[in-house]
């Protein structure tokens, strides 16, 4: 996907739209992961109580924060 391309798709359908959108995700090191979408990466990782380092928000924040939005 060039940079100029979006990762979400919007196709209208009968009664509304249908969204859509290309993410890829990988696990990393322990607990880390790191997900591309389009031309940005999100890293996340979870505290060393449930066996991450803490180097990144844990994947909740990620959704917390989203709703915020």
């Amino acid at each position: 996907m060039s940079e100029t391309e979006s990762p979400f798709n919007i196709t209208p359908i009968k009664g509304g739209l249908e969204l859509s959108f290309e993410v890829r995700a990988a696990k990393g090191e322990r607990q880390t992961k790191k997900a591309s979408f389009g031309q940005f990466e999100i890293i996340c990782d979870e505290s060393a109580m449930i066996g991450g380092d803490d180097s990144a928000p844990p994947p909740l924040a990620y959704f917390a924060a989203s709703i915020a939005f």
